[in-house]
Order: structure tokens, then sequence, then C-alpha cells
């Protein structure tokens, strides 16, 4: 990670490839293999000490609503180290779709590159944090 300072003395952090990372682009795998495209995206903060303050809160009566129609489905949808992990570093959600498979999460630090309509991860597909 990088931190620059802005022309008015502002600290920024630079967060790598996946500021360049954006919905409905295609993920391929450091093998090759296509891996579906970016269904959701999520920057978090690296420096954190933990995931508090990086999940949307659903309170009140919306919520409530919400969580009786479709359950308590809160992204990302994973087990508790994983999740708080996706939280805290932020991550991009691949949606697998009938031909791929399973949804997976990606976290900043297994982007290799971002080019085009492409992101190119720098493990194989089988290192991906699944969906539950």
């Amino acid at each position: 990670m990088e931190h620059r300072v802005t022309s008015g003395g502002m600290s920024t952090t630079n967060l790598g490839p996946i500021e360049q990372v954006r919905e409905g682009m295609h993920v391929v795998d450091s093998t090759g293999d296509k891996i579906g495209k970016v269904e959701d995206l999520m920057m978090g903060d690296p420096e954190a000490a933990t995931d508090e303050g990086n999940e949307l809160q659903d309170t009140g009566f919306i919520g409530d609503l919400a969580e009786a129609i479709g359950g308590d489905h809160r992204e990302p949808d994973v087990p508790g180290p994983a999740r708080a992990k996706l939280l805290r570093t932020g991550y991009i959600k691949v949606d697998g779709g009938f031909l791929f498979g399973h949804d997976r999460y990606v976290t900043p630090d297994m982007i290799a590159s971002v080019s085009e309509d492409t992101v190119r991860l720098r493990v194989p597909k089988d290192q991906l944090i699944k969906e539950d």
C-alpha cells in the first residue's frame, strides 16, 4: 500500500489495482482459468485494527423487513474470521454463475493486474474464499 500526499497537504492511501475494478469485469486466475465476473466490490481500510464500522447496519423497520423477506443475508457471505478479514481489507465478489460454479471473494492482495475489462489474479481459484 502506498501513501500519497495531495497538493492540499492531505494524505491519501493508494489501495492498488482494486481501485480500477468495476462491476461486470471478467476475472481470470493465475492459471488463466476464467472464474466469472465482478458482481460486487467493497473498498476496505487495510490499516484498520478491526472490521468495526466497515459493515452496513440494517436497523429499524427496513432492516427487520429485509431480514424477514430475504433472511439474514449479509455480504460477504462467509464464516466469521474470513468475513472479518474481507470487511477490513475490502473484497471483490466474483459471480461464478452457472458455468463457473460457486461465487468467490478476492482480497486486494490477490489481484495481479487490471486491464481493460479483465481482472487478473496472482493465485489459482482454489485459493479464493468460497461463498457459503
